[in-house]
């Protein structure tokens, strides 16, 4: 008797999810079509449609659906309309508008002064394009890997001014000095007189001569003299 009751109730389970799985079919189809044509996969789109009733009204009908197509979308206005055919040879449209959203990083955690973001420091949370103006960051890639600027509170959207490429060297460093200019090439060492990350110009004192250069890192021992920075 326990047997009994134990499957007769796996099957109610499994039909109540099959049901609410169905349910969803329509919108499901709907925002994955809009999806291949928004063509970028960091976008989460939601939809929503000019006419409730008329989406009930295709919803209920969905097991007479023969395929959904997307005859126009206006990424201008966030606009689409689909057109859903039937078994039975009949046609229907149904229009809307679609929000689009991103999962923008926010600090995991109380993120110190001069701190390197780790992966582990960042969370991120679901923002819409829209309300997502420029000076913040939108993806993982432009904060973990950065170096604090600034304090910044667990639970806060990164600003893109706040982060920066961390120092690879720092004054008072020992470095290589490489020098190309056409077929020539030297090396030598020296001494870092500032702060910088690859990328940056700062200035070298050569151990051997005493003379101050202006160069660009390249790594975390070598900055380049001379060719482009001449």
């Amino acid at each position: 008797m326990k047997l009994l009751s134990s499957l007769l109730f796996l099957c109610i389970t499994l039909l109540t999810l099959f049901a609410l799985a169905d349910e969803d079919f329509v919108s499901k189809t709907i925002n994955g079509l809009l999806q291949e044509k928004i063509q970028d996969n960091r976008i989460i789109i939601e939809q929503e449609y000019s006419s409730k009733s008329k989406f009930d009204k295709i919803k209920s009908a969905q097991d007479k659906i023969d395929s959904i197509i997307v005859e126009q979308f206006e990424p201008k206005n966030s606009s689409f309309r689909v057109r859903v055919n039937y078994n039975d040879g009949k046609a229907e449209t149904l229009s809307g508008r679609y929000l689009s959203y991103v999962m923008a990083p926010i600090a995991a955690r109380y993120i110190k002064f001069g701190d390197v973001i780790q992966q582990s420091d960042v969370t991120t949370m679901k923002v819409r394009i829209d309300s997502l103006n420029s000076e913040y960051a939108s993806e993982l890639n432009e904060v973990v890997g950065m170096q604090a600027k600034t304090y910044i509170a667990a639970g806060k959207m990164f600003k893109i001014n706040e982060v920066t490429s961390p120092n690879v060297i720092k004054n008072n460093d020992p470095v290589n000095i490489i020098y190309s200019s056409g077929a020539i090439n030297l090396k030598t060492v020296g001494i870092a007189m500032g702060n910088g990350a690859v990328g940056d110009m700062i200035k070298v004192k050569n151990s051997s001569s005493g003379v101050v250069l202006l160069g660009q890192i390249v790594n975390k021992n070598t900055v380049k003299i001379g060719g482009e920075n001449e």
